[in-house]
């Protein structure tokens, strides 16, 4: 007998045993045991009726005899919620079928792939919204073990709460649970006698899963921290005591909200921070003015690549004299082409590389003294050491365009970058960049790239530029880039081109003239704009 046949031979034996309910059986094919631990079992089964798959969880009454709140969740109708289809019980056992779930659990699915911080809050705001379904319900359902292996993330990115085991719904008036049960690194004190558990419960363990996301690890850990904003939201949601926890998962999907909503109100906060610090300076003046010279209000700024400091000057009109740390404080956009500055975009623009000459930039250090700096325009400057960007605070869009970078992860270690451009700027990977939480335009172009995973992922990324890179095929472009809006494959050697099918939010392709036709006859009947580049 092989070892199938021995497999299923056991679960023939196992299932002939009358201990369990009798029409679970004939409705039921039992064809793999997932689990088996004190009277608990579970099963991988498929429906006599149509073969459908389903989970079977099965539980020895004399071992639980606690009422299970499982079949509540049958009133229940929520994509993030796995279908109950029928609960079976006899005076032995009671057995719960529900629905399978095609996908990788969460701890799985990010070993696979290294997450964003966009892609962080967006999986745990999907489990918000899927805690407030279950903490809503009358009577209340509390989980209890949340953690990554009860996570199922589907193929499309979506994500499914199971095994509600444990699951129990709030009692007023109860002062402790009858029963602890959970993962002991994600359960709540009051989930070991000190309280009983309400909604509160799934927050904490909600918070040491937002840990493990962020961190990598569920247990707090003073020298690995998270983004300050993410950091305060698991500090509240993990307190020992629960009154100081938040009281709703509402109030952590606005907290969580707020992570990314506050980038759209930098400007602002700049603005006033600017008035304020000149409403202050100003005051200083005022009682300073008479003992400290004008002269010496500010320190001189010297730098060390003539091309950055003849833009400086160009951008604020200063030709001549000292530079001080309040001229360079007022440099918004930087433009250098070639041995050329420009405060003008519109003339910077006009420049091409066939009439350009290489200038002689070969560090981005002097970056860093432009505190107020927005926006990095240099193009064609031969071999050039990018370490210099590493943590600007105000730097969004970056570009840099026919050179050859050294350090180039430096790049993506500014923290609020929004636009990367590095066409021609002898990249061979791009995967650092899955790690920059606000990126939406990214240009590889011409660089030694041959392969989606060699670009990486991002759910933030909405524009992406991959002309004239030597790929074979995109197929799982929509898996890597779920929202991008435009897609530029000019001069690109892609061969098959139907992945681009798979992208639900594309509006526009860049495309060479040869490629139009091909192209609109794939996106035939859809709403796609096709942009000729040449």
């Amino acid at each position: 007998m092989n070892g199938i046949e021995t497999i299923q031979g056991s679960m023939d034996v196992l299932f002939g045993e009358s201990v369990y309910p009798e029409d679970f059986l004939e409705n039921y094919c039992q064809t793999e045991c997932l689990a088996s631990h004190n009277g608990r079992e579970t099963f991988l089964v498929q429906r006599n009726s149509d073969g459908k798959k389903g989970i079977a969880t099965c539980y020895d009454r004399s071992k639980y005899p606690f009422s299970t709140d499982i079949r509540l969740l049958g009133e229940l109708d929520h994509p993030g919620l796995p279908h109950y289809y029928k609960q079976f019980e006899n005076g032995q056992m009671v057995c719960i079928v529900r629905e399978y779930i095609e996908g990788d659990t969460l701890n799985v699915y990010a070993a696979k792939k290294q997450l964003t911080l966009r892609e962080i809050v967006d999986i745990s705001k999907q489990l918000c919204d899927i805690l407030e379904v279950l903490h809503d319900h009358e009577p209340q359902i509390v989980h209890r073990d949340i953690k990554p292996e009860n996570i199922i993330v589907k193929p499309d990115g979506r994500i499914v709460l199971i095994d509600f085991d444990i699951a129990r719904t709030f009692k007023e008036g109860e002062e402790t649970d009858t029963v602890f049960f959970g993962t002991k690194v994600y359960a709540p004190p009051e989930q070991y006698g000190f309280g009983q558990t309400d909604s509160r419960a799934d927050i904490y363990s909600f918070g040491v899963l937002l840990r493990w996301l962020v961190t990598g690890n569920a247990r707090k850990n003073p020298n690995i921290t998270a983004t300050p904003e993410i950091e305060k939201i698991i500090e509240r949601c993990t307190a020992f005591d629960p009154n100081r926890r938040y009281n709703r998962i509402s109030e952590v999907r606005r907290a969580l909200d707020c992570v990314f909503s506050r980038k759209k109100n930098n400007k602002l906060r700049t603005v006033i921070c600017s008035v304020l610090v000149a409403a202050v300076a100003l005051a200083a003046g005022f009682l300073l003015g008479r003992l400290t010279p004008a002269d010496n209000a500010y320190d001189a700024v010297v730098f060390n690549e003539p091309l950055i400091e003849q833009a400086v000057r160009a951008a604020i009109g200063k030709e001549e004299g000292e530079l001080t740390g309040e001229d360079v404080s007022k440099v918004n956009k930087l433009y250098i082409y070639g041995d050329c500055v420009f405060n003008d975009p519109d003339e910077f623009y006009k420049c091409t590389i066939e009439t350009s000459t290489q200038g002689s930039i070969r560090s981005l250090d002097d970056i860093k003294k432009l505190t107020g700096l927005n926006e990095m325009h240099i193009v064609n400057q031969g071999f050039v050491d990018a370490t210099g960007v590493a943590g600007h605070g105000t730097l969004e869009c970056v570009e840099l365009k026919h050179m050859k970078l050294s350090n180039p992860a430096a790049i993506a270690n500014i923290p609020n970058l929004k636009s990367a451009e590095l066409f021609d700027a002898g990249l061979t990977d791009a995967t650092m960049f899955q790690k920059c939480p606000w990126l939406e335009v990214l240009n590889l172009g011409h660089n030694d790239i041959n392969s989606l995973e060699q670009v990486g992922r991002s759910s933030g990324l909405r524009y992406i530029w991959l002309s004239f890179l030597k790929m074979d095929d995109v197929d799982d472009i929509a898996e890597r880039f779920p929202n991008l809006e435009l897609i530029g494959i000019g001069h690109s050697q892609i061969n098959d081109m139907s992945g681009l099918l798979k992208l639900e939010k594309l509006e526009r392709i860049d495309v060479l003239e040869e490629q139009a036709d091909a192209v609109a006859d794939l996106f035939k009947g859809k709403n796609i704009e096709i942009n000729i580049v040449t």
